[in-house]
């Protein structure tokens, strides 16, 4: 019997320890067997090392950061090019989220029928309360995306429309060209991501059928401060004025087909005037509607600092 490829499954973590060992224990529960975690612990504690003693799993190992990375830096680290382990595959598990049984076994499977370099995977939303737990009912990426390959102008077509990957749902060949590690210039969670959007340059296979849990915290406390939403969409913003000075009139042909397949032509003439660019004839948004929007872009760019500009 054939020995299936090396997958390795990179767990970044900051102080929760039950919730790690959660986290762990649904790699443990995996029908594909050959795997290794690496836990990637920012805390000077350590507590997530006792955590990975009590398993006592070999393929699963600890290495604590010498210095304090912060989360988007710890989580960054996790996309390092390559591999740690000598695997050939490679996925990213927050320390608050798990796989379902079949997630490794179908990713695996996916990637190579595709013949693609990275699968983004659908993720069901669960809402953790202090002391119960919801299924929301709802994924990550909902209706938006079909089943297919996806070459890299038309996805990045739909960061006009939504929030681009989350890192949950990624899985890749480490012997591929493609770098998602951002880099120390974004510090903003979900600018990370979307920055980890805007370099994926190789065709992707999306999955629809969600074989991970997003765990979204209702109640729960959390030791790391909340994002800024005004910088993210100061951010939102700059990343939409680089692809349009980029790519010109053919993302903006991709985001016009996208949108009128989700029925979403006055968001994405919000989201293009608020952008700097006028959208096209005829107008789905009132005169009212688009000058409110105009006028707000205007003070966004002139009043919000730009959280990407070390970026770009």
């Amino acid at each position: 019997m054939s020995i299936s490829p090396l997958v390795e499954i990179r767990v970044p973590t900051y102080k929760r320890p039950a919730w790690l060992r959660r986290t762990l224990k649904s790699i443990q529960d995996q029908t594909e067997e050959n795997w290794k975690t690496i836990v990637l612990d920012d805390s000077p504690q350590q507590e997530a090392k006792g955590v990975v003693e009590a398993l006592n799993d070999s393929r699963i190992s600890y290495e604590s950061n010498p210095e304090r990375l912060g989360e988007t830096g710890n989580t960054d680290r996790a996309f390092e090019s390559g591999s740690f382990t000598g695997a050939s595959y490679a996925a990213v598990l927050q320390d608050t989220d798990t796989l379902l049984p079949d997630f490794l076994k179908a990713n695996l499977s996916a990637i190579e029928v595709h013949n693609v370099p990275l699968i983004l995977r659908n993720q069901q939303i669960w809402l953790q309360h202090t002391t119960t737990e919801e299924d929301t009912g709802r994924t990550t990426y909902g209706n938006r995306f079909e089943a297919k390959v996806y070459q890299p102008l038309e996805f990045l077509a739909f960061l006009f429309l939504s929030n681009g990957i989350r890192n949950g749902g990624l899985f890749w060949k480490t012997n591929s060209d493609i770098n998602l590690k951002v880099g120390p210039a974004v510090t903003h969670p979900d600018l990370q991501e979307l920055c980890r959007t805007l370099q994926i340059d190789q065709p992707l296979k999306f999955e629809a059928e969600p074989l991970s849990i997003l765990n979204q915290k209702a109640d729960v406390k959390d030791s790391r401060p909340q994002p800024n939403r005004r910088t993210y969409n100061r951010g939102k913003q700059s990343v939409m004025r680089f692809l349009i000075n980029k790519y010109g009139g053919t993302i903006i042909d991709e985001a016009y087909a996208i949108a009128a397949r989700l029925d979403k032509i006055r968001d994405l003439e919000s989201a293009l005037i608020m952008s700097g660019y006028y959208p096209r004839k005829p107008f789905h948004l009132s005169t009212g509607e688009r000058l409110k929007t105009a006028f707000q872009s205007t003070l966004k760019f002139r009043w919000v600092n730009d959280p990407l500009a070390g970026y770009f």
